[in-house]
């Protein structure tokens, strides 16, 4: 084995390390790939993919198409929960499987490690094939597939974020059901004017709330114009003026409506979104903020609701300025380094990442095509009806991605805190400082230790 080979593998197995001791003896339940009746003389690869239920199923299709449009490979798919840190301990335990689907804040940990396979160690090498070309994934899909200038990465799906409003909820309160707001001060009137009580004074009905779901803690930035990171920097910037006018409205809509009685009504549904009991699926919410994939669950527990779909307001400042700001996130398809098949996994990766493959993936999970343009009649049909405007804004050069750095995963965790603590009325400027502070903190150390490994 070449020294830098065995210093990268070397690597994978402490960070694996790491994530065992966090993970509590992941080896125990490392999944085993289920017995299935393969046609003679097939390599055999494994893939592990987060997806379950309808996702689940709409993968299964991609990958029995495979299995029946060659006769060499056959791809053994499997559920796999808790894959972050599974994947890492088969990787760092050298018994990795051959594909694995992961979140893009996955990517430069996976990377740094040289757990997964760059796509320049393939690029038509091995097999004689053409390399993949990135200019073919939308632009704001390509930068979350790449890593220090390298595509580690493909992707498999992506989503974006938009406001859903209940157009009978518009309409019984007397406004415009097909006028929904372009700024935040509008959108505040109409939540004001949605939000009903009880006689004892506690939510029954809520207009918009921020904390509904509670997903994204550091999305509100965005519709101000601001971001919360400088790949270019390496540096945090949640503390910046226009992030503290963010989390000021924030607060802003928690005093409106009372800290307490506003989480004491979103707790209600922590439990429920996806199901017939969704807050907004079920009517108990009049408006929040989702990804595309929210049409599926209508489409099954509620096929009858009536509503809309639009870019979530911005501040009003930038109404008029023709930006079209949005969250773009993805789920990423990658080949383990060390894993038994490398070049059959690259077959199957490649035809992954064909605009046929995605862009039936995406119409059966509901989202926009990743990839730069779309194929004619893919718009048609789709079962989601709104899937334009998640497009529109996966497209839009305004569209921001995840901090595309190795603490990104921390990074959210204090940021769902420091957003709860702004929530009950911590001082704003305060409370973003200190957590600005604290993840620069892990970033510096990040970069640190991948200056002593040479990375």
């Amino acid at each position: 084995m070449a020294q830098t080979e065995s210093h990268a593998l070397s690597m994978t197995r402490r960070v694996a390390l790491g994530t065992l001791a966090a993970g509590a003896a992941a080896w125990a339940v490392l999944p085993t790939r289920p017995r299935t009746r393969v046609p003679k003389g097939r390599i055999e690869l494994t893939y592990w993919e987060k997806w379950t239920n309808r996702e689940g199923e709409a993968i299964q299709a991609v990958v029995d198409r495979f299995n029946q449009t060659q006769d060499r490979i056959w791809v053994h798919r499997l559920p796999v929960a808790d894959i972050t840190s599974k994947a890492m301990v088969a990787i760092g335990g050298g018994d990795p499987p051959d594909l694995v689907g992961l979140f893009t804040y996955n990517v430069p940990i996976y990377a740094e490690a040289n757990a997964v396979m760059a796509m320049d160690e393939f690029d038509g090498v091995r097999d004689g094939t053409p390399p993949l070309d990135p200019d073919t994934y939308a632009p704001a899909v390509r930068r979350l597939l790449f890593h220090k200038g390298r595509q580690r990465v493909g992707v498999n799906t992506c989503y974006t974020l938009a406001l859903y409003a209940n157009r009978a909820h518009l309409r019984d309160g007397g406004h415009d059901p097909d006028a929904l707001p372009e700024g935040i001060s509008r959108l505040d009137e109409l939540a004001e004017a949605l939000t009903q009580t009880d006689d004892r004074g506690r939510i029954s009905q809520a207009g918009f709330l921020p904390n509904m779901p509670g997903w994204w803690p550091t999305v509100w930035p965005i519709f101000f114009g601001a971001d919360v990171y400088d790949l270019a920097t390496d540096t945090c910037t949640i503390a910046s003026p226009p992030c503290i006018q963010a989390y000021e409205w924030v607060q802003a809509t928690a005093r409106r409506y009372g800290p307490e009685a506003s989480t004491t009504f979103a707790k209600r549904f922590s439990r429920s979104n996806h199901s017939a009991q969704d807050p907004f699926i079920s009517g108990s919410a009049s408006m929040i903020l989702q990804g595309p994939w929210m049409a599926n669950f209508i489409n099954t527990f509620n096929p009858t609701l009536d509503y809309l779909v639009t870019p979530f307001p911005v501040a009003d400042e930038l109404v008029t300025s023709g930006i079209l700001p949005g969250l773009l996130e993805a789920d990423v398809l990658a080949i383990p380094r060390g894993c038994p098949h490398p070049e059959e996994a690259w077959t199957f990766f490649k035809y992954m990442q064909t605009q046929e493959v995605q862009e039936a993936l995406a119409r059966a999970h509901c989202k926009p095509s990743p990839m730069r343009e779309t194929s004619p009649g893919f718009f048609a049909g789709h079962g989601n009806p709104y899937v334009e405007v998640f497009d529109a804004i996966a497209k839009s050069p305004d569209v921001k991605v995840l901090p595309q750095t190795r603490v990104e995963k921390q990074f959210s965790d204090m940021s769902g805190s420091a957003f709860d603590a702004i929530w009950m009325g911590a001082d704003v400027q305060t409370e973003l400082q200190r957590l600005q502070d604290r993840v620069q903190s892990l970033i510096v150390s990040a970069a640190e230790q991948n200056a002593r490994r040479g990375r």
